[in-house]
């Protein structure tokens, strides 16, 4: 069974909490491993370092996914480390580290899987590194266009991940430009007919 845990807004501080979670899985012999997640400017935090050694040193059964897309708000990767890959920092660990190309999905799902499938049979951790780009604002107190080159932003526009698989299941006859056009119907009024009944909703009183 899955279970998720709240978003955290410390920068890297999930990394030590996945590795919390996953020794209780170990302690208690459960077949069961941790996902984690973070940008690649969380890998610049102590919490990550602190994390992945203690991951290695008791060989944890947690993934760590690193969402490189190459910008930690305002800063880009080359300001933030000299290592030439993210993956390589799982070196330090001792604990296997992959790069893989973030916006294919299906090659993101199998590295996953596999890394997966190795912690949950007590093969240990593994640092998964997905190549990508930020595409908008990193928030909406945020102006990218103050410091992301405009010319970068279109060449990744044309690798954007879910226009890439769609057209990959067009290409494999699992999906059309119909249906994709049908479900941007649905989900629009479906969205429509919500945001509807929450504006008509009245005022509560308030209480005395």
């Amino acid at each position: 069974n899955q279970q998720d845990m709240p978003i955290c807004v410390p920068i890297a501080s999930q990394f030590l909490h996945a590795t919390g979670i996953a020794f209780a899985m170990q302690y208690r012999e459960q077949q069961r491993a941790v996902v984690v997640t973070g940008g690649d400017g969380s890998t610049s935090q102590g919490d990550f370092y602190e994390a992945i050694n203690l991951a290695g040193a008791w060989n944890l059964p947690v993934v760590f996914c690193i969402y490189n897309n190459e910008w930690a708000i305002s800063v880009p990767r080359s300001e933030q480390t000299a290592c030439k890959t993210i993956a390589q920092k799982a070196i330090a660990a001792g604990i296997e580290g992959l790069q893989v190309d973030g916006n294919d999905v299906i090659a993101m799902r199998q590295a996953t899987r596999i890394a997966l499938d190795k912690a949950r049979s007590g093969g240990g951790p593994t640092l998964i590194e997905g190549l990508s780009y930020r595409l908008c604002n990193h928030t909406t107190a945020d102006d990218a266009t103050r410091y992301q080159p405009e010319e970068e932003v279109k060449a990744a526009w044309k690798k954007e991940p879910v226009a890439r698989l769609a057209y990959y299941l067009e290409q494999q006859g699992a999906w059309s430009k119909e249906q994709e056009a049908a479900l941007h119907e649905k989900v629009s009024t479906k969205i429509d007919t919500a945001v509807k009944e929450y504006l008509d909703k009245k005022a509560p009183k308030a209480i005395a």
